[in-house]
C-alpha cells in the first residue's frame, strides 16, 4: 500500500507540471520621440487582485519585452526607466485572447536631475545568461548564521545531497570560485560548508569553459558545471567567521573554526576544525547541523568483494555519509591575491590527520554457466592516515597578446590498515566448504608532485592565436604489506577437514613520471568560421617493483618467494594530430573535425624476461552544435573520443593477497581501451516565469574494454583477471523539472534519473573452470525524486523530499539469478524560530528497501533534533543542544551487482548520541561597524519592494 500511494503522489507531482492554457504579452519601449528604442528598462507584471509581483522582464537593445507562459487573468504592467515617467496600463489574458501585443510604449522625460532622485535598484531574481544562470542571493530567504549550502538548497534546479555534493541542472559541480578566484583548490565543499549565506549578492551557474577556450573563444568541448559567488560590494572588506566546540556523551566531540580576511584584491582564509562524529574535514557553520550533513553510509569492497561491478546501491541514513567511526583533524590556508591587472596568485594547504574504525558484514552470491557459490564475509579494520595538499595558481598576462598559467600541485599521504577478516565459501547447496580467516596490515608513503603551465598568444588579426600546454607529474608509492591467512577445507560430510596458509611480507615501490604536450593554433578562415589544428604528445613511465617473502617460522620474512616477486618496467606514449573546423553564427555555432591518435604500449618484464611492444592506431571524429533557441533555451550536442591505458595493478601479473578466497591477479599482456562518448542536452530557463526544465542525455561505446575473466576452482576459491573485450556500452539520462509555486515563494524539483548498461565478463565452469565462456551482464534503473523547500517570513521554514529507485540486472549465464529490488527514501527537515532567540529543529528520514537478500531488507527510521538559543549582543553566540539518531536505528545496507555476482553488505555507522555546543560569529566589515545582522534578508515577493509601486522616488 505504502508504494501505491507513493507512486500516486509522483504522478500528481507530474501533473502538476501539465500547465492550463497560459498567454503572451509583449511591447515595444521608446521614448516620446518614438525613435529612439529602451534598452534595459525594467518592466514589472502585477496581479490585478492586489497588485503582488508575478513576474519581471528587461527590455532587449531593441527596447522589445515579452512574458510568456502567463495565465488566464487581469494584470497591470508597470514600467520604469531612469529619467522618464513610470508607465501603468492594465491589461486581460483571456482563453478568447491568450495572446495580447501592447504595440509601441512611449516614455515621456521627467526633466530631474541626477542628484534629485534616490534610485531603488531592484535585481531580477534570476537571470539567464548564454552559459549563465545567474541567482540574486537577496531574493531567497536563509536563516540567520547559515551558510552557502544552505543558500543552494533554496535555489530551483540546485540539490545538495546528504554528503555535500552539489548537483545543478542535473550535472554535478567540479568547482566553486569566489568572485572568480579559487577557494582551497577545486573542492566545492570547503566553500559552501564555510562561507556564510549573508555576504553573497549572486550565486551564477556555469558551464565553465576551459582556459584554453576562454582564451581563444573557441570553444574546445572541454566544460564543467562551475558555481561562481559573487559577494556584496560593502562585504569585500572585512573579518570574518565563526569558531564552534561541543561535547557530547560517549566522549563525542567537535571543534572547528572558520577566519576570513578579505579586501578587495586579496582573499585570506583558515579552516581548523577536529572531531569524532564522522565531519571529514569540513567545518561548517554548525557542524552539529545534522541536516547539512547527511545519511550514512555505502559498502565498498574488503576481500570477497569485486573490481568492475557494474551497479551499487546504498541505503542508508544517519549524520554523515561516511561508514565507520571516524576521528579527525584537519587545518587549512587559502591565499588569493591581485597584483595589478597583471599578476594573479591563488595558493591553498591543507592537512589532514584521520583514524577510521570500520566493521563490515557482507553476503556474495557467485555464479558460473552451471553453478553457484556463495561467500560471507566479516571484517573490521583500523586506518590512520596523515595528508598534506599544496596547489597553486599562477596567473600572468604579459601584455594584450600574451599570458602565462602555471598550475603546480603537491601532496604527501603517509597511511596504515590494521584488518581483520574471517570468512566462510558454500556450495551450490549452501554447504560450508571453507572456513578462514586472514589478519593484514599495510603502512605506504606517497609523495606526488603535478604542475601544468599554460602558453597563450593572440597575433593582430583577430582569431589568430597560439597556445602551448606542458604538464609534468612524478608520484612514488612505497608500501609494506603483512598477510596471514589460516583456511580450514571441511568434507563433504563436516568430519574431516585440511588446512591451508600462509604468513607473507610484500614490499612493493611503485615510481610513476608522466609529461606531456598540446600545440593549438587558430586561424580565422572568415569572420564567422575559424581553423584549429591540434597537436599533443604524452609519455607515462611506471617502474613497478613488487617483491614477496615467507616467514620461515621464527617471525622474520627472510625467504623470498619468487612466484609472488616481480619487477618491471611500463611505457606508454600516445600521439593525438586533430583538424576541426568551427563556424559561429548569432544564435548557434558547430564543429567538425577528425584526429588521429598513434599509440604505442611498451612492457618490459624483468622479472619474467619478456618484452611485450603494442601498437595501436585510432581515427575518430569530433563534434559539437550548439542552438540558442533565445534567452534561457539551449541545445547542445558533443561527440569526442579518448584512449586509457591499464594502470600498474592490472599489468602487475601477480595475486592480490588481501583474501586467499578472492585471488586477483594482473595482466601485463592488456591493450589500452578507447571509448566514443556522445552527449546530447536541452536546457531552458524561463525567467519571468521561474519554469526550468533540464535534460540531459549520454552514450559511450567502449572498444578493448578492461573486464574481468572469472573462475572459480572445485574448492570455491575465486580467481579473477583483466582482460580485453569488445561489446560493452552504457547508456544514462536525467532530467530536471522546476515548477515554480509563486504564491508561496518556492517551487518544485522534480528529478528523474535512467541509466542501462552492458557489460563483458568471462566466466568458467565448474569442472572446466580453465575454459572461459563470454558472457554479457545489462543493468538497468530509475530513480524519481521529488524536492520542495518552504519559508514563512521569520517564522519557519521546512524542506521535503521523497525518491523511489529502482534496481535490475540480468545475466546472460544464469537468468534464474536475475534481480529486481527497490529502494523509497522520504525525507523532512524543518527550523521554528522562537521568542528570546530560541529555535528549534528536526530532520527526519525514512527508508524502505524491498527486493534484497533475507536479512537486508529493513526499514529505518533517522530522527535528529536540536535547540538552540542566541546570546550576546546582535546574536554573536549560539548555545546549542542536539540529538543524534534519536531512535537508534541508523544503519548503513548496500546492494553490488556485477558481471556475475550479486552482493548485499551492511556497514558500521555512527548511532545515537547527544551533545551540546557553542558558537562564536565574528562579522567586521568596512563601514558596517560590529553589527552582525545588519544584512539580514527580505522576504515577500523576490526582486521588488512595492509600496508605492515606483523604483524611483524623490530624494
Amino acid at each position: 500500500m505504502k508504494r501505491i500511494t507513493l507512486i500516486a503522489s509522483i504522478m500528481l507531482l507530474f501533473a502538476l507540471s501539465t500547465q492550463a492554457q497560459r498567454g503572451q504579452i509583449k511591447g515595444l519601449l521608446t521614448d516620446s520621440s518614438a525613435t529612439h528604442p529602451l534598452g534595459d528598462a525594467t518592466v514589472a507584471l502585477l496581479n490585478g487582485r492586489d497588485s503582488s509581483l508575478a513576474s519581471t522582464a528587461f527590455t532587449d537593445s531593441k527596447g522589445a519585452f515579452s512574458f510568456t507562459g502567463v495565465a488566464l487573468g487581469d494584470y497591470r504592467v508597470y514600467i520604469t526607466f531612469l529619467g522618464y515617467k513610470p508607465v501603468f496600463k492594465s491589461v486581460t489574458i483571456s482563453a478568447a485572447q491568450p495572446n495580447l501585443d501592447m504595440g509601441t510604449i512611449q516614455l515621456k522625460g521627467k526633466g530631474l536631475m541626477l542628484n534629485e532622485v534616490e534610485i531603488i535598484q531592484e535585481v531580477p531574481p534570476i537571470v539567464v545568461k548564454q552559459d549563465t544562470l545567474e541567482f540574486n542571493a537577496g531574493s531567497f530567504k536563509t536563516r540567520e548564521n547559515s551558510v552557502v549550502e544552505d543558500l543552494l538548497k533554496k535555489l530551483p534546479g540546485v540539490t545538495v545531497d546528504k554528503d555535500g555534493v552539489i548537483t545543478a541542472q542535473g550535472e554535478t559541480v567540479k568547482r566553486v570560485l569566489v568572485d572568480g578566484k579559487p577557494f582551497f583548490s577545486d573542492d566545492p565543499k570547503l566553500a559552501t560548508k564555510n562561507l556564510p549565506a549573508d555576504i553573497i549578492d549572486k550565486i551564477q551557474l556555469i558551464d565553465r569553459k576551459s582556459d584554453q577556450a576562454q582564451f581563444t573563444g573557441i570553444d574546445d568541448g572541454n566544460t564543467e558545471k562551475a558555481i561562481n559567488i559573487t559577494l556584496k560590494k560593502d562585504k569585500k572588506k572585512g573579518f570574518f567567521g565563526r569558531a564552534s566546540a561541543g561535547y557530547g556523551d560517549n566522549d563525542r566531540f567537535a571543534v572547528n573554526t572558520s577566519l576570513n580576511a578579505f579586501r578587495d584584491n586579496r582573499q585570506l582564509s583558515f579552516l581548523g576544525s577536529g572531531n569524532n562524529v564522522n565531519n571529514l574535514g569540513y567545518t561548517s557553520n554548525d557542524v552539529f547541523n545534522f541536516s547539512s550533513n547527511g545519511g550514512g553510509g555505502g559498502g565498498g569492497r574488503a576481500g570477497g568483494g569485486g573490481r568492475g561491478a557494474a551497479q551499487s546501491t546504498i541505503s542508508s541514513l544517519g549524520g554523515n555519509n561516511s561508514t565507520g567511526i571516524t576521528r579527525n583533524w584537519n587545518a587549512g590556508f587559502n591565499y588569493n591575491q591581485d597584483f595589478g591587472s597583471k599578476l594573479k596568485i591563488n595558493g591553498s594547504y591543507f592537512i589532514n590527520d584521520t583514524k577510521t574504525e570500520t566493521n563490515r558484514t557482507s553476503s556474495k552470491q557467485t555464479f558460473l554457466t552451471d553453478t553457484t557459490y556463495y561467500y560471507d564475509q566479516q571484517s573490521g579494520s583500523l586506518t590512520n592516515n596523515n595528508n598534506h595538499r599544496l596547489n597553486m595558481r599562477v596567473e600572468y598576462q604579459i601584455d594584450s597578446m600574451h599570458s602565462l598559467i602555471v598550475t603546480p600541485s603537491f601532496s604527501y599521504s603517509d597511511g596504515s590498515t590494521n584488518s581483520l577478516n574471517t570468512y566462510q565459501s558454500k556450495d551450490e547447496n549452501k554447504v560450508q566448504t571453507i572456513d578462514g580467516v586472514s589478519q593484514n596490515s599495510s603502512h605506504a608513503k606517497s609523495p606526488n608532485f603535478n604542475t601544468t603551465a599554460l602558453f597563450r598568444k593572440k597575433f593582430n588579426k583577430r582569431g589568430r592565436s597560439l597556445s602551448a600546454n606542458f604538464s609534468f607529474g612524478y608520484n612514488t608509492t612505497d608500501r609494506q604489506n603483512f598477510f596471514k591467512t589460516t583456511d580450514t577445507h571441511l568434507a563433504a560430510d563436516q568430519t574431516d577437514s585440511a588446512f591451508t596458509g600462509y604468513n607473507r611480507m610484500t614490499q612493493a615501490n611503485n615510481k610513476g613520471r608522466n609529461m606531456g604536450v598540446r600545440l593549438t593554433y587558430t586561424e580565422p578562415l572568415m569572420k564567422d568560421r575559424f581553423l584549429e589544428l591540434s597537436y599533443a604528445w604524452n609519455n607515462n613511465y611506471s617502474d613497478s617493483r613488487n617483491l614477496t617473502f615467507d616467514s620461515t617460522g621464527s617471525g622474520k620474512y627472510d625467504k623470498p618467494n619468487d612466484s609472488l616477486s616481480n619487477i618491471f618496467e611500463n611505457t606508454f606514449t600516445t600521439q593525438q594530430a586533430g583538424i576541426n573546423i568551427r563556424t559561429q553564427k548569432l544564435k548557434y555555432d558547430y564543429t567538425f573535425g577528425l584526429n588521429v591518435q598513434f599509440s604505442s604500449l611498451l612492457n618490459d618484464n624483468i622479472s619474467r624476461k619478456t618484452l611485450i611492444d603494442q601498437h595501436t592506431v585510432n581515427f575518430y571524429p569530433s563534434a559539437q552544435f550548439n542552438y540558442n533557441f533565445q534567452r534561457g533555451k539551449r541545445l547542445r550536442f558533443r561527440y569526442n573520443g579518448s584512449t586509457s591505458q591499464p594502470t600498474v595493478t592490472q599489468l602487475q601479473p601477480l595475486p592480490d593477497l588481501t583474501s586467499s578466497l578472492y585471488v586477483q591477479q594482473g595482466n601485463p599482456d592488456l591493450k589500452p581501451s578507447f571509448s566514443h562518448s556522445i552527449n546530447a542536452g536541452y536546457n531552458v530557463f524561463n525567467n519571468t516565469t521561474f519554469r526550468g526544465f533540464f535534460t540531459n542525455v549520454n552514450a559511450s561505446f567502449t572498444s578493448n574494454k578492461i573486464v574481468n575473466a572469472n573462475r572459480v576452482d572445485t574448492s570455491g576459491k575465486q580467481y579473477t583477471k583483466p582482460v580485453n573485450s569488445n561489446g560493452a556500452y552504457n547508456l544514462s539520462a536525467f532530467a530536471v523539472n522546476t515548477i515554480p509555486i509563486k504564491k508561496l515563494n518556492t517551487s518544485v524539483s522534480l528529478n528523474t534519473n535512467l541509466n542501462y548498461s552492458r557489460d563483458v565478463s568471462f566466466t568458467g565452469t565448474k569442472f572446466d573452470f580453465n575454459t572461459l565462456r563470454k558472457s554479457y551482464t545489462n543493468n538497468f534503473g530509475i530513480t524519481q525524486g521529488v524536492n520542495f523547500n518552504y519559508t514563512f517570513k521569520e517564522l519557519f521554514d521546512f524542506s521535503a523530499g521523497a525518491s523511489v529507485n529502482y534496481s535490475g540486472a540480468r545475466y546472460a549465464i544464469q537468468p534464474s539469478n536475475n534481480t529486481d529490488y527497490f529502494n523509497y527514501a522520504f525525507s523532512f527537515d524543518y527550523n521554528v524560530n522562537l521568542p528570546l532567540g530560541f529555535i528549534i529543529g528536526s530532520d527526519i528520514n525514512y527508508t524502505l528497501n524491498a527486493g534484497r537478500a533475507e536479512g537486508y531488507n529493513v526499514d529505518v527510521t533517522m530522527l535528529n533534533a536540536f535547540v538552540s538559543k542566541s546570546v550576546f549582543k546582535d546574536k554573536r553566540g549560539l548555545i546549542k543542544f542536539t540529538g543524534y539518531d534519536l531512535l537508534h536505528q541508523n544503519v548503513s545496507i548496500g546492494r553490488n551487482t556485477g558481471e556475475n555476482y550479486i552482493e548485499d553488505v551492511t556497514n558500521m555507522v555512527l548511532q545515537r548520541y547527544f551533545m551540546i555546543s557553542f558558537t562564536y560569529f565574528i562579522n567586521k566589515f568596512a563601514g558596517s561597524g560590529n553589527n552582525n545582522n545588519s544584512d539580514r534578508r527580505r522576504m515577500g515577493n523576490p526582486g521588488m519592494r512595492m509600496g508605492n509601486p515606483g523604483m524611483m522616488r524623490r530624494g
